[in-house]
């Protein structure tokens, strides 16, 4: 590639990492990573090149890792349950007042925070073997702030027959979730 070639392509990657940080709404970080297409001068075909648009955690959100510990639960219930698969990310307000939400892989718990002490839920819907169309809620509820490096939060779920016939029993489970603080980006904690 010659040098204006070059030079070209730096300053058009440059305008685009720009643009995509000044697009990104405060406090809502891309969900993807972006891909612009760039002509190389020198080629007739294009090049991909990935540019990382995640900007840092927004003022005022830190992260924390989640560890659900065993899951309680009556004999003979199978859950449909979303956070035994492995650890959890919390993004809170480092204020301890505002929105929050826990992610286990592809599900999201959303909820509040208010002076440290939290509540998200998460509501999910299966059909079940029984023939029966069933819903759980799930709930992650504590307090941050009171506890410092020993913070547990508890999950509940429950689940119940939206429709349907000679449905099974239903089941409820509980687990405590420990709390490791990963970030923080602003102050207020």
């Amino acid at each position: 590639m010659s040098a204006p070639a070059a030079a070209f392509t730096v300053a058009l990657v440059a305008a685009a990492a720009s643009a995509v940080a000044g697009c990104a709404r405060e406090g809502a970080p891309p969900v993807a990573p972006v891909e612009v297409a760039i002509a190389d001068l020198g080629d007739a075909g294009a090049t991909q090149i990935p540019i990382a648009a995640a900007p840092p955690l927004a003022r005022d959100r830190c992260t924390a890792r989640l560890t659900p510990e065993a899951i309680n639960t009556g004999s003979g219930c199978t859950l449909d349950e979303r956070v035994s698969k492995g650890a959890g990310l919390l993004v809170y307000p480092c204020s301890g007042t505002g929105a929050v939400e826990a992610v286990f892989g592809e599900h999201r718990f959303e909820g509040s925070m208010n002076a440290g002490s939290m509540v998200l839920n998460l509501t999910t819907e299966i059909d079940w073997e029984d023939g029966c169309h069933w819903q759980t809620k799930q709930r992650i509820r504590g307090d941050l702030h009171g506890e410092g490096k020993n913070a547990k939060l508890a999950w509940t779920y429950s689940e119940g027959p939206v429709t349907g016939t000679g449905c099974y029993g239903a089941c409820k489970a509980s687990a405590d979730i420990g709390v490791e603080e990963l970030s923080s980006s602003g102050s207020g904690r």
